[in-house]
């Protein structure tokens, strides 16, 4: 049973009870004998009063017990249907206007949703992005990974024969190095590019592409790219 049924049923007791409560309130105003409450009787000169006004009222209507009470009960029953239709009228109002706030409330609750879903999409990408992000960093850091270790493999075998690095070696040092920070941010580079030497960086910025060395060399305190520029000089 949902709640449009139960709200109707309630309306059907709460009218039936109130046509009920009218019939009684009727017939004790109209015959209080089947009470056991005796009718009073009229004064007389309430009964006289009432005999001149009813002399002096025209057309005059003269009807018997029979038809007198007939005509009672009609006006009761028209009274109670009236009652009856304005409650119905009313309740049906209500309806209506509890109805029209569901909807209200159902609108909002989808605007919400709508919000919320447009929310979610948002933040799905936002990861996505980042999970792009964090998979090329990790293979920049695998790829300098790999690069360092063939170094120092290419150091222990240079230390092992007792030689120093060659100018060729050291050339191919830099070139990796070159290769490896090209792929890198250009603020990451100009950090390390701070620890070297003049010799080791200008060659590292020789090595890498023009564009991404100038990048650099901006990134650079000035101090540093004079004493990197005065080294290409020796």
């Amino acid at each position: 049973m949902n709640v449009k049924q139960a709200l109707l049923i309630l309306a059907i007791v709460l009218g039936s009870l109130i046509f009920v409560f009218l019939i009684l309130v009727g017939l004790y105003k109209f015959a209080p004998g089947i009470f056991g409450v005796p009718q009073e009787a009229p004064k007389k000169e309430e009964k006289i009063e009432k005999v001149k006004e009813e002399f002096k009222s025209e057309p005059k209507v003269v009807l018997s017990k029979y038809e007198y009470d007939e005509w009672i009960q009609k006006s009761f029953n028209a009274q109670m249907l009236m009652n009856e239709n304005q409650f119905l009228m009313n309740y049906s109002k209500n309806l209506q206007d509890s109805l029209k706030k569901l909807n209200q409330s159902y609108s909002d609750l989808q605007a919400n949703n709508s919000k919320l879903l447009d929310s979610l999409n948002k933040l799905n990408n936002i990861i996505s992005q980042k999970s792009a992000e964090n998979a090329k960093l990790l293979a920049q850091i695998q790829q300098k990974d790999k690069a360092i270790a063939e170094l120092q493999s290419l150091f222990e075998k240079q230390k092992e024969s007792g030689k120093a690095l060659t100018d060729s070696a050291k050339q191919i040092v830099y070139q990796t190095f070159a290769k490896i920070y090209e792929n890198s941010k250009p603020e990451e580079v100009a950090k390390i590019l701070e620890l070297l030497n003049d010799e080791d960086a200008l060659a590292i910025l020789k090595s890498m592409n023009k564009k991404k060395a100038g990048k650099v060399i901006d990134l650079l305190k000035p101090e540093r790219s004079a004493k990197i520029f005065e080294a290409s000089f020796k």
